[in-house]
């Protein structure tokens, strides 16, 4: 049996599949760091064990997206080399045509991923007014998920210009709102 695209003398396409075990552990240790995080003083008191736990799950997390679901859920993989002369970043991202990216996992990936940095950020400040003893966990877990967040930015053009999109069209608002301001308050005065 051929494929139309076979037939036409092209090259058929390899159909993409779901990689829902990569999706599940690419949510899975974000939530259950972030879940024992809140919930590790009504556990155990100690805090040895407490820091051991969370920066063990913030690791897995780590590890996990960095080295699997990045490069299986949205075709980007990045890297730091370190050698005599200092150390440098690296940023890959899959051809098109090579790896089809389905948009739902495309979608999760990247709300995972911010809303995993928005919640350690959020942890950050809680903890410095005070509310949770765990600061160095919270700090740990922003550079963790921060790293990630920002190695796939770079290495995503998409990411991007979707940034810059946002920017200027934000900026362009601003610019617009301003203006209007400005002829609005000319013209009251006139």
């Amino acid at each position: 049996m051929s494929t139309p695209n076979a037939e036409a003398g092209g090259l058929a396409e390899p159909p993409a599949h779901s990689h829902n075990i990569a999706l599940f552990f690419h949510g899975f240790f974000k939530v259950v760091a972030i879940v024992w995080y809140w919930i590790c003083t009504i556990v155990s008191n100690s805090f040895v064990v407490n820091f051991v736990v969370c920066i063990v799950l913030l690791a897995l997390d780590f590890w996990t997206t960095k080295n699997i679901s990045g490069r299986l859920l949205v075709g980007l993989r990045w890297w730091n080399e370190a050698n005599d002369t200092g150390s440098a970043w690296r940023f890959e991202t899959l051809p098109e045509g090579v790896r089809q990216v389905l948009p739902r996992e495309k979608r999760l990936f990247w709300m995972a991923m911010m809303g995993a940095a928005g919640h350690w950020i959020l942890a950050c400040v809680i903890a410095v007014f005070g509310l949770s003893s765990y600061i160095i966990v919270a700090i740990l877990g922003l550079l963790f998920s921060g790293s990630n967040l920002y190695g796939y930015f770079k290495c995503s053009r998409e990411a991007q210009a979707d940034l810059q999109g946002y920017i200027n069209s934000t900026s362009s608002t601003l610019m617009q709102g301003a203006i209007t301001q400005k002829l609005n308050t000319a013209v009251g005065r006139a």
